[in-house]
């Protein structure tokens, strides 16, 4: 009886989430073209058409590890599903996602109703989380989402696009459930679990690690055992991390926590940002200590709610960033606090007058029933799809695809998004600042977009840096292009400086000459760039790398991939020569020639360069295999997997012996 009841409450937030949502299973691509999904779809093209090849993604910045584009596991599901069912990257992003939102609220009963026991009371808050956003009393964020009534969830996934951290939001549940019964009941298939479904929110989204922190901390304190809990919590991180190490290394790690605090504002941390973490922390030690009274479902939904409401209401209204993008935890904050007022108020309702609760739990059904149609509504004013083939990015991208013949381009602003939707033709800059390792594409980039103390120079410098990277051609929109966010300053300074290769309204491609379209070349140690650039005005060393570039005084190197892992270098080579080669610098990057290992290195750009030593005509190798710490977090990943089935094997085999050591009955 209990089962089908939780199967008919689980189904029926199912239908609930479908009736908001359902729009987007049919969506391939949205009406909103200045959302960043279009990087995320072509993430998942990458994986379902070159399933076996990953590890080096060549269409952005240069060249990155595919561990660099983003946490992969949403994109990795993306791309197997579009693979699977023949539906296009886009389409299977938006099915995959849809189903995600729908099922976090289902994956919420689940927890609440173990956590608690109480049924009832797992179905609303999980029907107020579908339904309602208590972000919205902050007033930045209600006046984004148009009303208090309107529900930022839908608003993130059907207007912003933002897929990630949707399939955060929808594992979490899952996560902190395991975990609970991890470390009240300490079942070993429990502690497995919660390890499976804490990797999947953490590789699904950035943001998932500080949520669950959140989480964690609050299960740290929850009844009694506080050693005990830390250790077993411990213990589950630790080897989760290692299992998922492959696919989020150390240095990946290293360029979030390097670029996060400067990405989309200055979130830097500040004295500001540590008086705000001794206000989430004093403020969590009053509420443990004022709320040792109350069950522990209240209290750990009140520490979690305190945590991620604390998160965002001092960011967002305070200016006080204890997290880099504080507002990006607005839908922790709305299922803190869905728990928190249900649960919360059940209890102290109680407390206060019992005959009051099931009239509260129906004046409440009652205002939920009235807030469904409004959800439905405000959905359908976000949902909305688009003919992609009728944008200008689609024929921008296109006529690059066709004309290009490879060679690297800088596509401006949010066009870049969508650019390898439809095209492998390689970006100079594209993806998620993020996770970019190498810090000088974002000076660069910068420079190139603002021109900032450029003055006369601004065209001069701009082509200086595209030239240095290995740009042949740059798109402008200007203030008319249907492009969203007008990111260049000056959007007129490349016009009769450089040649027009394609305009159609206010886009415009330039041709940036270049002596070749290689992206390797030889020149003299002397001529790269040896010190890492202080800010985009510090040129006097990349002027004298691209007058090398184009001095016909050294001879053509001929570049061929060979894979989307490896290329071919053909040059001749003079005594005391290098190859330098306009992608980025890896340990994973082998040279051959001959035979014999080349030694590689890293220039002041942080470019791969080679210092050959074959002499005359030398063909030169290059594959990327990941490097020591690919195969390192490969072998802590395999050494988890085959530890845990070890113990897995050893459990059973004690269970049956302790079965067979019974007397029969």
């Amino acid at each position: 009886m209990k089962r089908s009841r939780d199967w008919a409450a689980a189904f029926a937030l199912l239908l609930l989430n479908v009736a908001i949502a359902g729009r987007l299973f049919r969506v391939e691509y949205s009406a909103n073209l200045a959302s960043n999904e279009g990087e995320f779809i072509a993430i998942a093209r990458g994986v379902a058409s070159h399933m076996g090849d990953l590890g080096w993604w060549r269409q952005w910045d240069c060249g990155i590890p595919f561990q660099n584009t983003y946490l992969p596991l949403l994109h990795v599901l993306v791309g197997l599903f579009s693979r699977l069912s023949g539906h296009s990257p886009a389409l299977a992003f938006h099915q995959v996602t849809a189903a995600l939102l729908c099922l976090g609220p289902v994956f919420l009963y689940a927890m609440a109703r173990v956590l608690t026991g109480r049924p009832g009371a797992s179905f609303l808050a999980a029907a107020v989380y579908s339904l309602v956003s208590p972000c919205a009393l902050i007033p930045a964020i209600r006046t984004d989402l148009g009303g208090w009534w309107n529900v930022r969830r839908i608003q993130i996934l059907g207007f912003y696009g933002e897929g990630p951290i949707t399939a955060a939001m929808a594992f979490l549940p899952l996560a902190i459930l395991f975990l609970y019964l991890a470390v009240t009941r300490g079942r070993f298939r429990a502690k497995v679990l919660a390890g499976v479904f804490v990797g999947a929110t953490v590789l699904s989204n950035a943001f998932g690690v500080v949520i669950l922190a959140c989480a964690v901390a609050a299960l740290l304190v929850y009844g009694v055992g506080l050693r005990r809990n830390v250790l077993v919590l411990a213990a589950i991180a630790i080897l989760t991390y290692l299992w998922i190490s492959p696919a989020l290394p150390p240095s990946v790690i290293s360029a979030i926590h390097m670029n996060s605090p400067t990405v989309d504002g200055d979130y830097r941390f500040t004295t500001r940002s540590l008086a705000g973490a001794l206000i989430l922390a004093g403020g969590f030690a009053a509420l443990w200590l004022a709320s040792r009274r109350a069950p522990p479902h209240v209290r750990f939904f009140l520490l979690f709610a305190w945590l991620t409401t604390g998160i965002v209401s001092l960011g967002t209204m305070a200016r006080v960033y204890v997290f880099p993008q504080p507002h990006r935890y607005q839908v922790a904050m709305d299922m803190g606090l869905c728990l928190l007022v249900v649960f919360g108020g059940a209890w102290l309702l109680g407390r206060i007058s019992p005959r009051a609760v099931p009239l509260a739990a129906a004046a409440l059904v009652l205002a939920l029933g009235l807030q469904t149609r409004h959800a439905i509504r405000y959905a359908h004013s976000q949902i909305h799809s688009t003919d992609i083939t009728k944008s200008a990015v689609y024929r921008m991208s296109r006529w690059m695809d066709a004309n290009m013949r490879g060679a690297r381009a800088f596509v401006g602003g949010s066009y870049s998004f969508y650019f390898n939707d439809f095209t492998d033709t390689q970006q100079l800059h594209g993806g998620q600042d993020p996770m970019l390792p190498n810090f000088t594409f974002r000076i660069a980039v910068f420079t190139i977009y603002s021109g900032m103390n450029t003055g006369a120079r601004d065209a001069e410098i701009s082509i200086l840096w595209l030239k240095g990277l290995g740009a042949h051609a740059v798109h402008v929109p200007g203030p008319r292009s249907e492009e969203a966010y007008k990111p260049f300053a000056n959007p007129r300074k490349f016009e009769g400086v450089l040649p027009v290769l394609w305009r159609e309204g206010d886009d415009t491609v330039y041709a940036v000459p270049a002596a070749s379209d290689s992206l390797a070349h030889v020149m003299t140690p002397g001529d790269l760039v040896r010190d890492p650039p202080v800010n985009g005005l510090d040129t006097a060393q990349l002027e004298r790398y691209v007058a090398a570039l184009d001095s016909a005084s050294y001879p053509a190197a001929e570049w061929r991939w060979t894979s989307r892992h490896s290329a071919t270098i053909r040059a001749r080579i003079a005594p005391g020569q290098v190859v330098s080669i306009q992608t980025n610098y890896h340990s994973g990057w082998r040279a051959t020639a001959g035979g014999g290992a080349q030694p590689t290195f890293k220039d002041g750009l942080g470019f791969l360069a080679v210092k050959p030593t074959c002499q005359g005509p030398c063909e030169i190798t290059l594959s990327y295999d990941g490097g020591p710490e690919w195969r390192t977090t490969c072998a802590a990943s395999l050494g988890v997997m085959l530890l845990l089935a070890g113990l897995a094997v050893f459990r059973n085999a004690r269970d049956l012996d302790l079965k067979r050591r019974q007397p029969p009955a």
